[in-house]
């Protein structure tokens, strides 16, 4: 008996020589597609029943991107993406799945898929553990430095006074009259400067650039804040909240990019980022939301919004993930979804702004027929400072004209030509719904008061 007693523990049995019949690959296949972890994440299951099916049909050798495009996708162009490009990136999201249900609920499954990396044909394994299996560990994540994004050139005192964040060990001491929340960022700032001065300047960039993601519609914003998330990665590779910004930033900034090749790309690198932020924290709402929205700026509206559901329920509290839950239901058409996630009052404090809620909620409910509302929504973002996008007008003064108030919807649009002279709203909200006729619900208002779209594109507003 001169093994190791965790030998007999940890053995792993070679796959048998006999054949794995079709039935045990459905059962397989069912064994994954139920599970949990899979929920809201629609694409990968078609595209993990759509490749098992071909492969059991004799036709795994014919299994190629372009084939995943035509049958999964049915010859459709996703929005504002190479299909192909964006099969590669779910495809890596379909492994690391797999690899999750495999370490976990599925360890002790008698045969497994495997979609090996470079390839999107499955393998079929079966094991058999002698004993009970080793706990799951999670395997580390491997990280190469982010190329650099042609973003335009930025003020170095801009860029400086959001890199020079002061670090000080006694600034994390708490009083009697600290509410719970700012306890537990301290402490939470207090284990990252334990761990590292360099890590907790990386959190503390990516917390200030997060707040300054909206409104969506400012590019400017955008790549000034993707350029603090470059900051953030280059800082502390293995902090997600870096990646996680990123992808929110370029998922914005290809909805707004006009030519349909730089916007491929852009999405493209939001889904990346945005993967690599799931791989580090899987678990971290923020990184989920920047899952979500970039799925929602590929076109998937569907699993972009189940997604977002999930991240609520991960981080109900995290007025960031509202806000942009809030985003996708609203630009997806699901407008009391959107209304219900701005309406939470008691998430205001310092740490936790929600600029955008009321924008949210003044959109929603203008499409819900609450005009009244959306007017006292977007009144009071005034009066609060928050920022304010050409659409927050349009749906102001459309809003006004819907309640017959005509000389004040007229005075809302001089002041949006006042703001924004010759800003394209029409191409803006027709770049960001998910159907056309919710753009029409507010422009045919405008238009009824003398209004004409111009057709300067957004990314022409600089």
């Amino acid at each position: 008996m001169g093994h190791s007693s965790h030998f007999f523990w940890d053995k792993v049995m070679a796959p048998v020589s006999d054949p794995i019949s079709n039935t045990e690959i459905n059962a397989a296949l069912q064994s994954v597609l139920t599970n949990p972890r899979f929920d809201g994440a629609g694409r990968v299951k078609d595209i993990l029943s759509y490749t098992v099916a071909e492969e059991v049909a004799g036709r795994g050798e014919q299994i190629r991107g372009k084939t995943i495009v035509a049958d999964v996708y049915g010859r459709e162009t996703l929005k504002g993406s190479d299909p192909v490009n964006a099969i590669r990136v779910q495809a890596r999201r379909l492994r690391r799945l797999l690899d999750q249900y495999y370490e976990t609920a599925g360890r002790n499954d008698p045969v497994r898929i495997h979609i090996d990396r470079g390839s999107y044909r499955p393998r079929f394994e079966r094991v058999f553990r002698e004993q009970a299996p080793k706990a799951a560990v999670r395997k580390q994540s491997k990280w190469t430095t982010i190329g650099a994004f042609s973003i335009g050139t930025l003020t170095g005192a801009a860029l400086t006074a959001l890199l020079f964040v002061a670090v000080k060990p006694w600034a994390f001491k708490t009083t009697d009259g600290d509410d719970q929340s700012t306890v537990i960022a301290r402490a939470e700032r207090a284990s990252l400067y334990d761990k590292s001065p360099v890590t907790l300047q990386a959190f503390n960039l990516a917390d200030q650039a997060r707040e300054m993601l909206f409104p969506l519609f400012d590019r400017p914003r955008q790549l000034l804040a993707l350029s603090v998330f470059q900051r953030v990665i280059e800082l502390d590779p293995s902090y997600y909240g870096g990646y996680a910004g990123a992808a929110q930033a370029l998922a914005t900034l290809s909805i707004l990019e006009p030519s349909s090749d730089k916007r491929s790309e852009t999405v493209t690198a939001a889904l990346e980022m945005a993967e690599s932020a799931v791989q580090i924290a899987p678990t971290e709402a923020w990184s989920q939301s920047a899952m979500s929205f970039a799925m929602f700026a590929s076109g998937e509206y569907d699993e972009s919004l189940a997604l977002g559901q999930r991240t609520v329920q991960l981080d109900p509290d995290d007025g960031h993930v509202l806000d942009y839950f809030g985003t996708v239901a609203l630009f997806s058409g699901r407008f009391e979804e959107a209304a219900n996630s701005s309406g939470r009052d008691d998430l205001t404090s310092s740490s936790n702004q929600r600029f955008a809620r009321r924008n949210i909620s003044g959109a929603a409910n203008y499409h819900l027929g609450n005009y009244a509302t959306t007017v006292e929504n977007f009144e009071s973002a005034a009066e609060f400072g928050d920022p304010l996008s050409a659409p927050s007008l349009a749906y102001h003064a459309a809003a006004l004209a819907r309640l017959g108030q005509t000389d004040a919807a007229t005075e809302k649009l001089k002041e949006l030509d006042f703001a924004w002279p010759n800003a394209p709203i029409k191409s803006m909200l027709v770049g960001i719904f998910s159907k056309g006729e919710f753009v029409g619900d507010v422009t045919a208002e405008l238009e009824k008061l003398g209004w004409s779209n111009p057709v300067k594109r957004p990314s022409d507003q600089e």
